[in-house]
This record gives C-alpha cells, sequence and structure tokens, in this order.
C-alpha cells in the first residue's frame, strides 16, 4: 500500500510538474509572435520574461512558510490552480503589454509554491535514501518539458495562434489541479519535529555559510538556464534564419538531454559522488560555459544542436546536484521554507538574466556577443562558488 501511494505521488507531482516547466518553456516561442504583434523593443520583451520571475522570486518564502504550515497537499493545490487561470487570462485577455506582464506576475506567484511543495512531498514520503533520487525523476520533467513543450507551441503556433495556445495550456493545467486534489495521498512517513523546532532550526540554517553558497550557486545557474530558454529562439532566427518548427526540434533534442541528465546525475550523484557534490557542480558548469562559446562561435545548425544538447546536459547535472543537496543537508522539518528561500535565488536568475540580455542586446545593437560572455561568466560562477566549502557543511547534514 505504501509503494503504491508513493508511485502516485510521484506520478501526480511529475505530470504537474512537466505542464508547470511547460508554461515556463513555452513562453519563449509565444514571445515571437507577441513581439511582433505589440511592435515590442528587445527591452520590453524582456519585461515580460523577467516580471515572471521577479514576481517567482518574491513569493518564494512565503510560499514556503504556507508550504510548512498549511502542508504541501493544499500548496500544491493552490499553486497549480494559480498557473491554470494566469495561462487562461493571459490567452483571453492578453491584448496589452501592460496586462501581459501582469498575468505572467500572476503566474510566478502561482509557479512558487509548487517546487517547495514538491520537495516537502518527497521528503515527507520517501526515506532519506531515495530522496536525491526521486527529486531528480521530479527534477527531469525540465527537460521533459523542453522535449515536449516546443513542439506543442509550434504546433499550436501554426494551426492556431498564441491566444490560444496559452487557453490549451490553461485548460490542462485546470485538470491537473483538480486531479492532485482528488487523488493524493497523505504522507506515507510521519511529520517531523513542531512549528517551534522548524522555526529554530530555520534561523540555525540561515547562519550556516553553506545556505548562502547554494543560494548564490542557484543565483548563478539560473542565469544562463532561464536565459537561453527566453532568447535561444530570437538568437536562431536572427543569426541562422531557421523557421519554427527547425527551433522546436533543436530545443526538443536539447530537453531530451535534460531528461536523460537528471535521472543519471541524481542516481550517479547519489550512488558514487556523496559529499563530492562541490566537484560535480564545478566540472559539469565548466562543460556547460565551453558548449555555450561553441554555439555562439560556430554558425552550423548542426553544430549548434550538438553543442546545445551538451550545454543542456551539463547544466541539468549542475542544477539538479546543487538542488537536491539541501535535501540531505538541512533537517526535513523546515526543508519547505529552506528549499523556498534557495529556490528564491534561483528564480532571481530567471528574472536578471532574461532583462539583462534584452539591455545588453540593445547595448550592443542586436550583437548576442556580450550577452553570451554573460551567461558564461554566470555559469562558471556557479561551479566556483561552492568549493571553498566542499570539505565543510558540503559532506555533512547541519544539525542544532
Amino acid at each position: 500500500m505504501k509503494i503504491t501511494s508513493r508511485f502516485l505521488t510521484l506520478f501526480l507531482l511529475f505530470t504537474g510538474y512537466v505542464l508547470v516547466y511547460i508554461d515556463k518553456t513555452v513562453i519563449g516561442f509565444a514571445l515571437l509572435p507577441i513581439r511582433d504583434e505589440f511592435h515590442l523593443t528587445p527591452q520590453q520583451v524582456g519585461y515580460i520574461s523577467g516580471i515572471f520571475f521577479l514576481s517567482y522570486a518574491l513569493s518564494q518564502f512565503p510560499a514556503g512558510w504556507l508550504n510548512d504550515r498549511l502542508g504541501y497537499r493544499r500548496v500544491l493545490i493552490l499553486s497549480l490552480s494559480i498557473v491554470a487561470l494566469c495561462a487562461l487570462l493571459f490567452g483571453w485577455l492578453g491584448t496589452s503589454l501592460s496586462l501581459l506582464m501582469v498575468f505572467r506576475f500572476m503566474a510566478g506567484i502561482g509557479h512558487s509554491g509548487y517546487p517547495s511543495a514538491s520537495a516537502k512531498a518527497v521528503s515527507s514520503n520517501f526515506a532519506v535514501h531515495h530522496r536525491t533520487f526521486a527529486q531528480s525523476v521530479l527534477l527531469s520533467t525540465a527537460g521533459l518539458a523542453m522535449a515536449v513543450g516546443p513542439l506543442l507551441a509550434v504546433w499550436a503556433l501554426h494551426r492556431t495562434d498564441w491566444h490560444h495556445a496559452f487557453l490549451i495550456l490553461g485548460g490542462l493545467v485546470a485538470i491537473a489541479a483538480v486531479s492532485m486534489g482528488l487523488l493524493l495521498p497523505a504522507a506515507v512517513l510521519p511529520p517531523d519535529g513542531t512549528p517551534r523546532i522548524a522555526r529554530a532550526s530555520l534561523w540555525h540554517s540561515l547562519r550556516q555559510p553553506l545556505f548562502w553558497q547554494l543560494f548564490m550557486a542557484n543565483f548563478l545557474i539560473n542565469i544562463p538556464l532561464y536565459s537561453l530558454l527566453s532568447w535561444l529562439p530570437s538568437f536562431l532566427v536572427q543569426r541562422d534564419h531557421l523557421d519554427l518548427p527547425t527551433i522546436g526540434g533543436i530545443m526538443s533534442l536539447s530537453g531530451i538531454g535534460c531528461c536523460l541528465s537528471s535521472l543519471a546525475s541524481g542516481w550517479f550523484v547519489g550512488r558514487y559522488m556523496a559529499g563530492r557534490e562541490p566537484w560535480v557542480i564545478c566540472v559539469a558548469t565548466l562543460v556547460a560555459a565551453v558548449a555555450m562559446m561553441a554555439v555562439y562561435v560556430w554558425d552550423s545548425t548542426m553544430v549548434t544542436m550538438w553543442m546545445l544538447f551538451l550545454c543542456n546536459i551539463a547544466m541539468i547535472c549542475a542544477f539538479v546536484t546543487c538542488f537536491t543537496l539541501p535535501m540531505k543537508r538541512f533537517p526535513p522539518d523546515m526543508i519547505g521554507s529552506v528549499i523556498g528561500l534557495l529556490n528564491a535565488g534561483g528564480v532571481l536568475g530567471g528574472f536578471v538574466g532574461p532583462v539583462a540580455m534584452g539591455y545588453l542586446l540593445a547595448a550592443g545593437e542586436g550583437s548576442y556577443l556580450t550577452s553570451f560572455l554573460f551567461l558564461m561568466l554566470s555559469t562558471v560562477l556557479a561551479g566556483l562558488i561552492l568549493l571553498p566549502n566542499q570539505q565543510g557543511q558540503c559532506c555533512q547534514s547541519i544539525q542544532e
């Protein structure tokens, strides 16, 4: 019975995560017709992507706090309901730049609760030695969404338009929210701690260097992840004059690499690299930075496709390792708050990256050189920031 409950929990969390990541993925394709329809500048396009991540970041701690107080089940349902409503409004009433920004801002609030609630669900239903793989399965949805999302976006944009694409997406997320409310089982493992202990543990954790190193690593890793997600279609259209179906195929291949990387890195790091996670992150980010440079330097479509594939494999390996580390190092009774705060750093990077790229493109008169240098620098720094502590708290759990 417990095995069945855990499988159903993981399946529902997985399905919700796929839809949440698709909502993040398709916006990069939708911005192309939106830019033409409303005659937007690069800065204004960056605002639509950036405002989402700003609200996402600002809502992380409140969402984590609610998760620890109300329980992961309520937060999961609420998060999916808000995402569904905002997707429907974006497609139905998105008739101006200001309204598009308002709806994406609201969507960021909805997205903010899902990662911490999912992490809490994993901590509440899986033993410690199974948590890394379980969480890596959920994070593999980022790759699956990158594989499926571009194909769905291209199909929807060619068959209808971006308005109807978001209406369809909103309907699917609404179905997932209802399914979560009806089918999500109760926690299998007994709850740990009390609210008083959780508050003390959180304050203790905030004073640890490891927490702030992870915060900055999440911030820096997510700058290239979300910047490429938002701007890569525009880059490939401008430089290589590719059509949307071709770009969708390239990004789908990268998504498959992300999915495989998430599953493989979660298993490999959990089994063979315990205590050496900083070195995994460092090597992965260096590989990703070199692959980004290759994407910019070579204008061959084939080279671009395979270098993006390699870049995404390496970036997701670093991201999964960094994201799952707190679940093994911080007390489980306040993991929702910790994950919420750490994820705020990652989402803040998702806000800074696309907006910064918009300004760098405008300053460079359309040239992507400074933008790619900015992304590569962020990637390398993300890999280096945990190394000073690689013999310290990364290798052991934080205890009171």
